[in-house]
């Protein structure tokens, strides 16, 4: 396949005698199978051939190849480049398909992918298989909670051995007191808890004695201090008719905001939805478990199911994962994390005419369904149940929006009329 992906025989010449060469070709098919256009691929096996010609030069074989050896040539390669940031990451995801690839062909065997086989990262390993499998934490949490957990582990040993005995109320202060100065709003809240739940994971484990969480100071933050920033409805239907235009992931785009903006899910549980989980002849839909690790079956709409039924049967690239929302470039793996969700989310309310603030992207929808909700009547609990929120009290935010019933039973101002 190399000689029909290029035409320059010193090119050809030079794949062919790499260190590599017995898996280039295969790369290059695999790579086309899953539908990677051929200007990607040529750059994927010329990013190959040069990482061989590095390897001969470190006395490195193909069997040496793993993880961190790449992550090291990649950081000598780009060290010194204006934008070595972008390269590396670019550079890092190319040489990942060789990676997985020699994998799959039995050059490397799993183990020699691991990060790393250090004190810190087995202690991370088994605290975030106890955020699992003991605290029930969902797969966003835990990706928020180990970084934390790993910068608390550098800034409190070093690259020392990790001597839990040692840690002080000092130690703990001082490090969320660090990490609240680089965030700001909700987000300073993020490193107390985080901490929160590593103390207890120490305490489960005997490595500390009870009583340090107590050392966690709590970042104080007004409840309810606004009003939840919802959409207009001129403002959505612009959103809306942005999706229907004629772009190739605008099927699938339509979908996502439909179910955002009409049965206010979260980010995380769109990109959970199932093909099985649509329930076509009842017109329901399941909303696995997420944040509150509770299942909840919403009705679906026409207009909803009229969206999802064209993006599955038109616009939905082939692939075996069950998961209804694809990325709509190749490889077209399932879409990971609520980021993605909130990032389209954000880019069409900006692009549409939504005022630049903080916190925008899809809980806005989710505002607006909400607010909807309360401005027709529904009750509290109604949309508690149809938001999926575990304690009736994180939907008394919306009881701000009944202006109407607020003034009704508000006492009268004795001072001076202003």
């Amino acid at each position: 396949m190399i000689n029909s992906l290029f035409t320059r025989a010193n090119v050809i010449a030079r794949l062919n005698e790499s260190p590599l060469h017995l898996y280039l070709s295969d790369l290059a098919q695999k790579l086309n199978r899953q539908g990677y256009s051929r200007d990607v691929i040529r750059r994927h096996l010329c990013a190959a051939e040069k990482f061989g010609r590095w390897l001969t030069a470190n006395k490195l074989t193909p069997s040496d190849v793993n993880e961190p050896l790449v992550k090291r040539y990649v950081a000598e390669q780009w060290h010194h480049s204006a934008d070595c940031g972008r390269e590396q990451m670019k550079a890092h995801a190319g040489l990942m398909h060789l990676v997985r690839m020699l994998r799959e062909s039995r050059v490397i065997s799993d183990a020699a992918v691991e990060l790393s086989d250090t004190p810190a990262h087995t202690w991370l390993c088994g605290f975030e298989k106890y955020l699992v499998q003991v605290a029930g934490t969902t797969e966003g949490t835990c990706k928020r909670y180990l970084p934390i957990a790993q910068r608390f582990i550098e800034q409190t040993f070093g690259d020392g051995t990790l001597q839990w005995r040692t840690v002080t109320a000092d130690h703990v202060t001082a490090f969320v007191t660090k990490e609240a100065t680089t965030k700001s709003g909700f987000g300073r809240k993020a490193a107390p808890v985080a901490i929160r739940a590593v103390i207890r994971f120490l305490v489960s484990s005997g490595d500390i004695r009870v009583g340090l969480d107590a050392a966690v100071p709590t970042m104080r933050s007004w409840k309810h201090a606004a009003l939840p920033r919802h959409i207009s409805d001129d403002l959505l239907d612009r959103v809306l008719a942005d999706c229907r235009d004629s772009k190739p992931n605008n099927h699938r785009n339509l979908a996502i905001v439909l179910l955002l903006a009409r049965l206010g899910i979260r980010a995380n549980e769109v990109v959970q939805i199932e093909i099985e989980d649509i329930d076509w002849r009842n017109g329901r839909i399941n909303i696995r478990p997420g944040k509150n690790h509770t299942e909840r079956v919403l009705p679906l709409s026409q207009e909803v199911g009229d969206a999802l039924a064209q993006y599955l049967s038109k616009a939905r690239p082939h692939s075996d994962s069950r998961r209804v929302f694809l990325s709509h470039r190749p490889p077209y793996h399932p879409l990971v994390g609520s980021s993605a969700i909130s990032v389209m989310a954000k880019r069409a309310l900006l692009g549409n005419g939504f005022k630049q603030g903080r916190l925008i992207g899809s809980h806005n929808f989710r505002h607006t369904v909400a607010s909807t909700m309360v401005s027709n009547g529904a009750t509290f609990k109604d949309v508690a149940d149809v938001l999926g929120h575990r304690s009736i009290q994180t939907t008394g935010i919306y009881a701000k929006l009944d202006l109407k019933s607020l003034a009704a039973v508000a006492l009268p101002w004795r001072g001076d009329a202003r």
